[in-house]
């Protein structure tokens, strides 16, 4: 099946597509499956996506300016320099499962109770994020930013690699694993023997 700018999709399924420079600006998708699609440097400028599913996809570089993300769940894919800031934000909903996330910026978006689960984000950032109730369980957070964050109930249990500073980032009942929950004395400049 064909995809193309302005045209409206429901319950569609799409396999192995390579759409890598495409323009599907102003096209609207409703409960469809994209499956080991490659969507490189796309231009989704105002594309709509309403529960939809991205499972083994390729998002590298893509143009998300007003694009809407409703409900949007990401499995098993690979998403490099995607600016999830660009999206428009009303009714802005997103969850990662088993997914690389590498070089994306989550900055001043609302992400209360977003799934990151067992994901590899490296890299990316969260600035002034709301993160109440999100689940980064069992993440590797190499190089990831938290800062001005909202974390209160946010879920880091066995993620790794993280480095939140706590006198920058609200963490009231946020749960942290040991021993990497050691790293956020380290912030605090306190040495453990």
């Amino acid at each position: 099946m064909d995809i193309t700018s302005g045209t409206t999709y429901a319950n569609g399924s799409f396999k192995d597509l390579d759409l890598e420079g495409a323009s599907l600006r102003n096209a609207s998708f409703s409960d469809c499956t994209f499956s080991k699609c490659r969507l490189s440097k796309v231009d989704l400028m105002g594309a709509v996506f309403a529960d939809c599913v991205f499972d083994h996809c390729e998002l590298t570089l893509p143009k998300l300016v007003d694009a809407g993300l409703h409900g949007a769940a990401f499995k098993g894919c690979k998403l490099v320099g995607v600016d999830f800031t660009k999206c428009n934000t009303k009714f802005f909903g997103v969850s990662f499962d088993d997914c690389l996330i590498d070089t994306c910026n989550f900055s001043s978006l609302k992400l209360k109770r977003t799934p990151f689960l067992h994901c590899t984000i490296r890299e990316s950032r969260f600035i002034e994020s709301i993160l109440t109730e999100a689940d980064f369980e069992g993440c590797d957070l190499e190089g990831t930013v938290f800062h001005g964050c909202d974390l209160q109930k946010t879920s880091f249990l066995r993620a790794k690699n993280y480095s939140i500073d706590p006198t920058t980032n609200v963490l009231k009942g946020a749960t942290f694993s040991l021993p990497e929950a050691i790293s956020l004395l380290m912030r605090l400049g306190i040495i453990l023997n």
